[in-house]
């Protein structure tokens, strides 16, 4: 299992209720960051994540924000900076999904993926930079998806906030990158989650064939990716996607 030491580092992850955010911020309590756990409206599983993280000897906060909106993210990073006056790691990984077909597709389902998967990791990490960039510090990983890279069928909302996603990380490294941080984003495929679960059920033998690994991916299996990539050893890796799917997108 990656280590890195994180001692004194304050973390945030967005969409740290379950699945890979829930994951990535458990792990980067247990390597000592104190981890601000952001959820929309899982409170109690959002607390759960935070205690659990405690009971392993990390430092954990839940904190409510829904990345869709400008005021609420806002007053996060007030409540961040209020209580630690620094943010070294950054974590986007809110994420919803409205699939559809394109043409039957409503324009307020395209909204909300853009609202949150987009424009939501926007709002998030402009502030998470300006304080990064007085720092001369920082690391920061966007959650993306395999979707940004291959499409999906019923997905053209996700694959295209996704590879937004993407393309503001690369312009974003190259803004930072002499002030000492480091931008980059992780792009999952078919991982056990809930957010995949209907999909699983409705094609998963015909997905899992799909997979030279033999088997759907789990949230831990990003996780390590994330713990590295927020760690020191990455210092020198910026503007990168990488790709964590089994080896599926090589199939």
């Amino acid at each position: 299992m990656i280590r890195a030491d994180l001692k004194d580092r304050v973390a945030l992850v967005t969409g740290a209720s379950r699945g890979i955010g829930a994951a990535v911020a458990r792990r980067l309590a247990a390597n000592g960051a104190r981890t601000w756990i952001g959820y929309r409206e899982r409170a109690a599983e959002a607390e759960a994540v935070a205690e659990a993280a405690r009971a392993a000897g990390g430092w954990a906060r839940a904190v409510a924000c829904d990345v869709a909106d400008d005021g609420a993210v806002e007053r996060l990073f007030e409540a961040v900076w209020a209580a630690e006056g620094r943010l070294d790691v950054l974590v986007n990984n809110a994420g919803v999904t409205r699939d559809g077909l394109l043409l039957a597709q409503k324009e307020r389902d395209w909204r909300a993926v853009m609202d949150v998967n987009l424009d939501g990791a926007w709002r998030v990490l402009r502030r998470a930079l300006a304080s990064m960039f007085r720092q001369r510090a920082g690391r920061v990983v966007n959650v993306a998806s395999i979707s940004a890279v291959r499409g999906g069928r019923g997905q053209a909302n996700y694959a295209a906030a996704k590879a937004g996603l993407v393309a503001l990380t690369r312009a974003a490294a190259l803004e930072v990158a002499d002030r000492g941080v480091q931008v980059n984003a992780v792009l999952p495929g078919f991982v056990e989650t809930e957010m995949t679960a209907v999909l699983r059920r409705r094609a998963g033998e015909e997905v899992l064939a799909r997979i030279p690994a033999g088997r759907f991916g789990t949230p831990e299996d990003v996780a390590g990716l994330v713990l590295f990539l927020a760690s020191d050893d990455a210092a020198w890796i910026t503007g990168q996607a990488f790709v964590v799917d089994g080896g599926m997108s090589q199939a």
